[in-house]
Parts: structure tokens; sequence; C-alpha cells
């Protein structure tokens, strides 16, 4: 008889893989995670940065909604919490974490700001907050509404699914009211599939650099606890 062996739960729909691209937002946010940190990952999908992080000797607690993602993200998370996080309890110990991510998540919640409020005490002294999140102040939203157009897509800055939008001076005031002191503030440029290149990417960064406000498409940035919230 042969052995029977357990089925891998199916990605969730809309969920994406790991981005090897060097100017992607993913191989941004590793860049500013030193290896073996202890990370708290909100919204850890299925566990795609989590492995990362973990190659480079990083333990990880993972935060998730979907239990099926979660399920996927436990192979490479210490841990993995189940629940919404707007409103969830984060049983977890002061000081616990040297880094809290959060990428691509605070779009999607209904109080970004809470969350990174209550991730704040889990953060050791001196400890990071790394975030990435679209631009809705992006040449391509600005033509749009130009056009009277306003229309929300399955990917993208006007995902369906997004519930808050930032430009970079809206996400700096809400890290600021959550508790926090910007550190850097950086961004990509992505280019469309049939154009990409490591090198043409590079060049998409350096004209983006002449107006990020403009060209950015998401925005990455750091910042570590050092503010009374709401200043």
């Amino acid at each position: 008889m042969n052995a029977v062996t357990a089925q891998e739960p199916q990605l969730p729909e809309g969920y994406v893989p790991f981005d090897t691209r060097p100017y992607g937002a993913h191989m941004k946010l590793l860049g500013l995670v030193p290896p073996g940190s202890r990370v708290i990952d909100a919204g850890c999908s299925t566990g795609y940065l989590a492995e990362q992080l973990a190659a480079r000797g990083c333990k990880v607690t993972g935060l998730e909604l979907d239990a099926v993602a979660a399920q996927l993200a436990e192979r490479w998370c210490d841990q993995v919490i189940v629940g919404d996080l707007d409103a969830m309890e984060l049983p977890l110990s002061a000081g616990e974490f040297d880094v809290a991510l959060c990428g691509d998540i605070l779009e999607h919640l209904r109080d970004p700001r809470g969350l990174l409020e209550r991730i704040r005490p889990l953060l050791r002294p001196g400890g990071t907050l790394v975030v990435s999140t679209p631009n809705i102040a992006n040449w391509s939203i600005r033509a749009s509404l130009l056009l009277g157009r306003f229309d929300y897509t399955y990917r993208g800055i006007l995902d369906r699914t997004h519930t808050h939008l930032f430009t970079r001076k809206s996400l700096l005031q809400c890290m600021r009211d959550a508790g926090y002191r910007p550190l850097t503030v950086d961004y990509t440029v992505p280019l469309p599939h049939a154009l990409r290149s490591d090198e043409r990417e590079r060049l998409a960064h350096r004209v983006g650099s002449l107006r990020p406000t403009l060209f950015a498409y998401q925005w990455v940035i750091s910042a570590t606890p050092g503010l009374t919230a709401g200043r």
C-alpha cells in the first residue's frame, strides 16, 4: 500500500508569491530587517516573507486573518496568530520584537493607526517598524481622476479590498500619530511585465527620484518608537 500524504492547503485567491525583483517592495522590505531579528509579521499571508526571513536567521511571529494562509505560513513562522488585525488581541510580551513588519497590509484595515499603536509596545527600545503601502497620489490615479474615473480593480492601487489609501504625507502622519519617528522613506516604480529588467527598473527608480510623490507606486518606510501618540 502506498503511504497517504497530507494534501497541502491550496493558495487562497488573491495571494501572491515572493517577488525577487531587487527594486520591488518585497526585497526593499527585507533589506530593512537585520538578519537574526525577532520579527512580528502583521498580515503574514502564506509566509512568503517569513520564508525569506527564516533563511536569514530571523524568528517570525505571524498575524493573519485567513486561516488557510496562516496554515501555510506556519511552515516558516515560530507562531501564527489568526484573527482580524483591526480588532484582535496581541497576546505577546512587551519589548519582544526587534522589527514589526507591515507589508501591504495597512491599506486593508479600517483602523491602520490602531494596529500600529497596538504593535508599538511589542517593539524593544530602538526597534523598527517597516511598512509598505500603495501611493494613491501616483500619476496614473491622478490622470484617471482628471478623466473623471476612480474605478476599483482586482489588483493594484485601487484593489477592491483596499479600505484605506495613503499619500506619503498622510502615511507619515499616521505613523507619527501612532507614536513612531520616521527613519527612511523609499518607494517602488515598477514597470509593465513585458518591459521589466533589473537595469530598466533601476533607471525607473532614478526617474522616480525626480518626484517620488508623483511616480511612486508604493511607499516603503521605516520608523522607530519615539513619539507620543497623537503628535
